[in-house]
């Protein structure tokens, strides 16, 4: 079997709202985090290697981390253009993030690491915390090289928004293909949006935009994604009544 490309479409696989709720008390605002390891030719399922059972997963998001608020807080007090909050980027920079309409953009196209759900591979899965702005180890673009412990990253897609009597959420989906010669272990997750920083001296104003982890997971075990398979993630904000 050849190396296989980015091109599968993923679709979001819904999960039942009974399955969400147990997760979720009344009240809570948060997110669940699901996954699925797919042979890449023929879309089936696979076999986690270590366990003997279907490579599938889904747990309680660990952590929106302190740039989530801080973006929500720049929407709430509707900042202007020479207002701002300081936020912390993935690079470590503090941004003067003002409110713009493209804020917490998170719709990554295929191959950048910088926006939409991105994955990791650490020694061990780290204990995310809420000062956390950057995965600990992201996991490089495979852009057709096939380096060793590189994913192609395959764009992002997003569900219609759904709600039953006590549940609400939408969807957030990205595939990520192994096309090298090994497998790999992802052991972190996170979701990085856009936010904005607008200047204006003497001049028109300067529209400048950085990117910011808002929610960051750690993968005990890690998830195993062997050659020519495709991880699918999915990030599902949500709130329970």
């Amino acid at each position: 079997m050849g190396n296989p490309e980015v091109g599968l479409k993923v679709e979001a696989k819904i999960r039942s709202t009974d399955e969400i709720n147990k997760l979720f008390l009344p009240g809570e605002i948060g997110a669940i985090l699901d996954w699925e390891v797919r042979d890449t030719q023929t879309g089936e399922i696979v076999i986690d290697p270590r366990t003997g059972k279907p490579n599938v997963g889904i747990k309680k998001a660990e952590s929106f981390v302190r740039q989530f608020m801080d973006i929500l807080l720049v929407k709430f007090l509707n900042l202007p253009l020479k207002e701002y909050l300081l936020i912390t980027d993935i690079t470590g920079a503090a941004r003067e993030i003002t409110n713009h309409a493209l804020d917490f953009n998170s719709n990554g196209g295929v191959g950048i690491v910088t926006r939409g759900i991105i994955v990791g591979a650490g020694i061990a899965a780290p204990t995310p915390t809420i000062t956390d702005y950057v995965l600990a180890n992201p996991i490089a673009h495979d852009s057709g090289a096939h380096g060793a412990g590189t994913l192609q990253y395959g764009s992002s897609s997003f569900a219609a928004p759904t709600s039953d009597a006590t549940t609400s959420q939408f969807t957030i989906t990205r595939g990520f293909s192994n096309a090298t010669a090994g497998a790999i272990t992802v052991y972190e997750i996170g979701l990085y949006v856009d936010a904005c920083q607008q200047q204006k001296i003497d001049g028109p104003t300067t529209l400048t935009f950085y990117n910011f982890m808002t929610i960051h997971d750690g993968v005990p075990g890690g998830i195993v994604v062997g050659v020519g398979q495709t991880l699918t993630v999915n990030y599902r904000p949500q709130c329970v009544i």
